[in-house]
């Protein structure tokens, strides 16, 4: 099975990816973790593009954990199901504000990031807490358009919470059993 995970930063995407893949025993790429490592730049997102290609193309099964819209076609094209994480964006700026800190402190507590990435608490930062703060209103209902658009609304299942993530993943493993 293909599935593509995506929502709001700090909604569990990353934890359920790795909780699926154990599971499933199907390869995993954690967008972040190569994104992370470039300098963000035009060559950067063609990169990460060829590389979620071959990723995609090496292997018959695979989990795809991360946004990216603008190099989402075809992970939602090929994708047998697309999970769609929400949470409050109360307790998603919580959980970024602690994942950082604690990233900050250790590095090993994040292991969808690369190694040399480093946490900074600059303006880059405070952007990216603004971008969390908006996901719901601003990012969410584009990435759902593009589901629609392509088709692919049927394969789409959200899941409001950590409650329905625990459950959905209970089910997960009843039926992989």
């Amino acid at each position: 099975m293909k599935i593509m995970i995506i929502g709001q930063s700090g909604a569990g995407k990353s934890t359920l990816a790795r909780s699926l893949q154990t599971t499933s025993g199907s390869p995993l790429l954690a967008l972040d973790r190569l994104w992370l490592a470039t300098d963000y730049g035009k060559a950067a997102k063609q990169w990460l593009l060829k590389e979620q290609e071959k990723f995609m193309a090496e292997n018959k099964d695979w989990i795809i954990e991360g946004n990216y819209l603008s190099i989402a076609k075809d992970r939602i094209e090929q994708a047998d199901l697309i999970l769609l994480l929400r949470l409050s964006r109360h307790i998603a700026m919580y959980r970024v504000v602690k994942r950082s800190i604690k990233r900050k402190l250790d590095k090993s507590t994040r292991p969808d990031v690369p190694e040399e990435f480093i946490e900074k608490f600059d303006k880059e930062y405070l952007d990216f807490l603004l971008f969390v703060w908006r996901f719901k209103k601003e990012r969410e209902p584009l990435a759902i358009k593009k589901i629609y658009e392509q088709g692919a609304e049927g394969k789409l299942v959200i899941l409001n919470g950590s409650r329905q993530q625990k459950k959905f993943l209970e089910q997960w493993r009843s039926k992989s059993s």
